[in-house]
């Protein structure tokens, strides 16, 4: 009888170990750019609600460098890449560049409210459709856009950039 526990235990702890381990690799499969649906190569324009309710494009709003971030309120990776985003943000403001935040918060109202709390003062999206498809509806957050003056992709990162290769990347940009 005391074997038959043993046994039964130990296949729990397989079947817990197996779980895991699936879960683990489901969550690093997003690492790659394999989950778009087409990774695109340039922005098309796109329209959509911004957070305070108007509406915008991604022409009106971009800069002679753009970096299109997806993120929400729930996501511990886009939380950990505010710093950096603010960082970009004052360094290179100035001289053109623009971040257009694309907010996946299930409403513009829950997004604004999290913009406010974390000091996010560039443009915000409330993402649709149409624009998320634009993107090649990447279904992992974050993702992040680096975008020339032509529209073009300059660099896609999946997951946190690093702070130090964006910023040699669009400084590079700028100069061109």
């Amino acid at each position: 009888m005391e074997l038959g526990r043993k046994t039964t235990s130990s296949r729990g702890v397989f079947s817990v170990i197996c779980t895991l381990l699936l879960a683990l690799a489901f969550v690093f499969s997003a690492c790659g750019q394999d989950h778009f649906q087409k990774a695109p190569t340039k922005i098309s324009d796109f329209k959509g609600k911004l957070l305070d309710g108007n509406i915008s494009t991604y022409q009106a709003e971009k800069g002679s460098v753009t970096l299109i971030a997806l993120t929400a309120s729930w996501c511990p990776g886009c939380r950990a890449e505010l710093p950096h985003l603010k960082k970009l943000d004052e360094e290179f403001n100035e001289h053109g560049f623009r971040i257009l935040m694309i907010n996946e918060d299930d409403s513009p109202k829950i997004g604004a409210k999290y913009n406010k709390a974390a000091g996010i003062k560039w443009t915000t999206f409330h993402w649709n459709y149409d624009l998320m498809n634009a993107l090649g509806n990447p279904g992992v957050i974050p993702v992040t856009y680096l975008v020339n003056a032509q529209d073009s992709i300059i660099k896609i990162n999946v997951g946190e950039f690093d702070e130090n290769e964006m910023k040699l990347t669009i400084e590079r940009l700028l100069k061109q």
